[in-house]
């Protein structure tokens, strides 16, 4: 077996066994050669290696880091988190880090059709997808409309079942706006990801059944995003 896939294996080996985790940054060219006692091009060969496999991302001038395992997310009118998770295989979970009532700023104001500064719930949650975080979001629900959103949700335990209980069996996306970023300071810790790891940030809005404004959403996430486009009408 040449030299450098025996370096490729070892170091997914230790990847695998999760001595190096998600987020984690490799040893440089340098130490990896003096400690296989290889060149540096055969270590480079190596790296390229797990790059290819989608195992470790290279930045010049910052080295290589363990990639989060992709979990590709698509846009879909009925956004449901937990299910697509779960049709891919994977274990999904959530947790709640604030659930509160605070006034509306002019822009969720005006998404949800409200005044500005009127009282609206704001939840937070991290995602996980098979205990790796992915993602950070927030949801903005009007208080009028929902009054005991927040110890229905603190009951429930999801979104959807929360709204369902409170009279509305289905919403959908109304629409999405895409930009990506640098992660915060907090950010970056809260996913365990370096930062110069671009977030992808989803700006949203959820209607009802009847087309209103249910929710205004802002997530952040390390996924990448699919987009699948329907096989055109060839009749």
């Amino acid at each position: 077996m040449s030299l450098w896939r025996e370096i490729s294996q070892t170091l997914e080996r230790r990847i695998l066994a999760r001595e190096l985790t998600p987020g984690d940054k490799l040893p440089t060219e340098d130490q990896l050669s003096r400690h296989f006692m290889v060149n540096r091009h055969t270590v480079r060969r190596a790296l390229s290696d797990l790059q290819e496999k989608g195992i470790v991302e290279s930045t010049q001038g910052r080295g290589s880091f363990v990639r989060r395992p992709s979990a590709p997310m698509q846009l879909q009118r009925r956004p449901r988190f937990t299910d697509h998770v779960r049709e891919r295989g994977r274990i999904p979970r959530t947790e709640t880090l604030v659930l509160m009532t605070r006034p509306a700023d002019a822009r969720i104001a005006r998404e949800l059709g409200l005044k500005p500064n009127q009282p609206v719930i704001y939840l937070e949650r991290r995602r996980f997808i098979d205990d790796e975080p992915t993602g950070l979001s927030q949801h903005h629900f009007s208080h009028e409309r929902f009054p005991t959103f927040i110890e229905m949700y603190r009951s429930r335990g999801t979104i959807t079942q929360t709204l369902i209980d409170s009279g509305v069996p289905d919403y959908t996306r109304r629409r999405t706006a895409i930009s990506a970023r640098l992660p915060s300071v907090q950010e970056a810790e809260q996913l365990r990801i370096p930062r110069h790891v671009p977030l992808l940030v989803h700006r949203y809005l959820n209607i009802d059944g009847l087309g209103r404004p249910l929710e205004y959403g802002i997530s952040r996430s390390t996924t990448e995003v699919e987009i699948d486009f329907p096989e055109p009408d060839r009749n």
